[in-house]
């Protein structure tokens, strides 16, 4: 199931094997104003992700074929898929996998069963937060291009004082 990317809405993908919990997160986030597209596994999630670039992922863990911690790191490896937030979800709590979910790149984590209100509240601060950085990118990317029009109109004006001083 998809979604196509026509409002200013954030777009969130739900990534999860279980269409209850899928269903359950649909409603989460639909109830918060957002746009929603769903991928049943792994390698769905990979295409649905490159397809529809969206605002932040909602993604299981814990999956048969290509598990979340996979599929996390291989999101990452896609253009674009270093800035998306991506929340995880799992009925894992041990330390263990809470290390492996933010080596493989985890913006954040969240153990089923979840309180909705705090899973609310953390796609809110994960957006937010995102928004900001693709602004500060923005800015830096502009400030280069600044510079780079500075140091060429630098390297032009010294070329014309040699030019006036050897006439």
């Amino acid at each position: 199931m998809t979604a196509s990317k026509t409002t200013e809405k954030p777009l969130i993908l739900i990534v999860d094997d279980d269409r209850s919990m899928r269903a359950l997160l649909n409603l989460a986030m639909t109830e918060e104003g957002y746009e929603v597209a769903e991928a049943k596994n792994g390698e769905q999630c990979l295409g649905e992700y490159q397809l529809l670039k969206p605002d932040a992922i909602l993604l299981d863990a814990v999956m048969p074929d290509l598990d979340g911690f996979t599929c996390c790191q291989k999101i990452r490896q896609l253009p674009g898929g270093d800035l998306i937030p991506i929340l995880m979800l799992t009925v894992l709590d041990d330390q263990k996998s809470i290390d492996q979910a933010f080596n493989c790149g985890a913006t954040d984590y969240i153990t089923k069963p979840m309180h909705w209100a705090v899973l609310s509240q953390r796609m809110r601060r994960l957006l937010a937060t995102n928004q900001v950085l693709r602004e500060v990118q923005a800015v830096k990317q502009q400030l280069h291009q600044q510079q780079s029009m500075i140091n060429q109109l630098c390297n032009l004006a010294v070329f014309l004082s040699m030019q006036t001083t050897d006439h």
